[in-house]
């Protein structure tokens, strides 16, 4: 059975008990990553996110575009929406540090 990380109305994340990938679940999106990997997408949506949180624009606009390494795709998201996928990395990042040092 997987185990769950963090989540919200949007999505979650939890980690695959036979592969120890982190699956990020939100909205259209699903990404199975290594812990590497799963960071290296945290810090991204990280430095994305303080971008454009005290922008001016509508938060309901689709309009934020998270580049991927795919040429011509990106994955786009409202600011709320946004914030919402960083609450879940955050919090996950946060549960896997706790996890670490009890070990």
């Amino acid at each position: 059975m997987a185990q769950f990380f963090h989540h919200n109305e949007f999505g979650y994340c939890a980690r695959c008990p036979r592969t120890q990938h982190l699956h990020v679940c939100f909205g259209n999106l699903a990404l199975a990553a290594t812990a590497d990997e799963f960071q290296e997408f945290r810090r991204y949506v990280n430095e994305t996110w303080q971008h454009y949180c005290l922008s001016t624009q509508d938060p309901d606009a689709r309009s934020i575009a998270l580049r991927t390494p795919a040429p011509r795709l990106a994955l786009v998201f409202s600011l709320i929406e946004l914030t919402q996928l960083r609450d879940i990395l955050e919090n996950t990042a946060l549960l896997l540090e706790v996890e670490l040092l009890l070990q």
